[in-house]
């Protein structure tokens, strides 16, 4: 049995490792990540006040909850927000989700981002299920009139998956655990519930000041 100057060395122990935890986490918290992301994910004024940085990943089911949630907010601040849609695709659990978000990088180099990115969310239930969901896909990249041979090249590009690369590093980075994760004015909000409840009223107060 310990006596008690064993003890209090223990205690005394215990008492720095949490505090050189707690130090590391919050060094690791506060990492900057970059806002920015090509001009095709990015809506909004650059000069705006209020910017709500999205980490999503396409096949995810909270992911697509939150989108209407998030489209109403963008809709009633239109003109006052900038939004920045950055990948963080759960690649464990969710096979399609880096092959989507780069069929969407695709889409975006021409000029059709945001529609594949609606399609993929409003149908996702769908393509997720399926054994092969790039031809899917292929059938949404010919309903968004897109150069065909152009968008299948650029799915095999390194760069495309670069892009994915970089947008998940800046999750990483941010200490992003699940999707969808906001950052609005630097602010963390986690799923749909959050953004609504929380996020909403934070991003009148922001404009407001």
């Amino acid at each position: 049995m310990k006596n008690a100057s064993e003890r209090r060395a223990a205690a005394w122990a215990l008492v720095v490792a949490a505090a050189a935890a707690s130090v590391l986490l919050a060094g690791r918290t506060r990492k900057p990540f970059s806002p920015d992301a090509p001009a095709f994910r990015v809506k909004g004024p650059a000069d705006a006040k209020v910017v709500i940085v999205e980490f999503s990943d396409f096949e995810c089911p909270a992911c697509k909850y939150a989108e209407p949630v998030l489209r109403k907010l963008l809709e009633l601040h239109e003109g006052k927000v900038r939004f920045v849609f950055k990948n963080y695709p759960l690649e464990r659990v969710h096979r399609w989700a880096r092959p989507a978000a780069i069929a969407a990088e695709c889409a975006g180099r021409q000029g059709r981002f945001w529609e594949l990115h609606d399609k993929l969310y409003d149908e996702q239930e769908k393509w997720a299920r399926e054994t092969d969901a790039f031809k899917t896909w292929e059938g949404y990249a010919k309903d968004l009139k897109l150069d065909l041979p152009a968008w299948k090249t650029c799915l095999q590009d390194p760069a495309a998956d670069a892009a994915v690369s970089r947008d998940a590093q800046d999750g990483l980075d941010a200490w992003v655990s699940s999707t969808p994760t906001f950052f609005i004015n630097g602010r963390r909000f986690v799923g749909a519930q959050q953004l609504g409840e929380r996020g909403a009223p934070f991003v009148e107060r922001e404009l407001k000041r």
